[in-house]
């Protein structure tokens, strides 16, 4: 994807970073290994606090 950027000569067109960054398959490899990393985490957390809300309501834990 490109986008225009004017200058003092005109409109000169230059690449989009991100499409750069994309096009090698090493850089779209880690991309996904760190999306993938962050949502098993983030699901990990939202277990974690479900579980510990859910023993508040019961009673099991008392603050």
């Amino acid at each position: 994807m490109l986008y225009l950027k004017r200058d003092l000569k005109g409109v000169k067109m230059q690449r989009n970073p991100w499409d750069q960054f994309i096009k090698d398959p090493e850089n779209k490899a880690k991309l996904f290994l760190f999306i993938n990393g962050v949502m098993i985490l983030t699901t990990f957390l939202i277990v974690i606090g479900t579980i510990i809300f859910i023993l508040i309501l019961v009673g099991i834990i008392q603050f």
